[in-house]
């Protein structure tokens, strides 16, 4: 039997105990439980360029804001100047207009060249407005992107919460 410094003796002399190791076990897995969302979002856009990660991020934060407010917000995107601007279902004619000239413009490179919806009849083809409803769902639609010379396409589910980005020119038509 060895005999601590103390003096007094020991009969386990090294190891940690089982309460010990389900604390740094608890500790470790409730890191981990908040850092897997932000490992998926980094695989999602690893692949884009800060402005396209940050329209996907905007998008994103669309649809959350819509249900945390509970109001049905409308994103409207201009291809011709590269404009967006945001208006919910409680504006009337002078706040629209005032968020039609507050709305943000694409920065460098980025050009958004169309906007895509599938092909079910209830939309005009050249209709530029995706709506993000309060009760957490939104518009399908295919956002199609140029940055230099790469086109993208970003994909907003109805039902999901996160925003796909498929690095390529993709259009309803091809998954025909």
């Amino acid at each position: 039997m060895r005999t601590s410094p103390t003096g007094k003796s020991r009969n386990n002399p090294s190891g940690f105990t089982f309460v010990e190791l389900m604390v740094v076990v608890g500790i470790f897995s409730i890191v981990l439980l908040f850092s897997i969302p932000l490992f998926r979002q980094i695989h999602l856009t690893s692949n884009a360029s800060d402005r396209v990660s940050g329209l996907i991020f905007f998008l994103e934060n669309l649809k959350l804001k819509a249900m945390v407010e509970n109001k049905n917000l409308t994103l409207y995107m201009d291809s011709g100047s590269g404009k967006m601007y945001v208006t919910d279902d409680t504006m009337d004619a002078d706040a629209r207009q005032v968020a039609l000239n507050n709305g943000i413009s694409l920065n460098g490179d980025l050009q958004l060249l169309n906007l895509e919806f599938p092909d079910d009849g209830t939309r005009a083809g050249d209709d530029k407005s995706i709506c993000f409803f309060s009760k957490g769902y939104s518009d399908r639609v295919l956002i199609h992107v140029r940055e230099e010379s790469r086109e993208m396409t970003i994909q907003v589910c109805m039902f999901q919460k996160s925003v796909h980005l498929i690095d390529r020119y993709v259009s309803y038509d091809d998954c025909i």
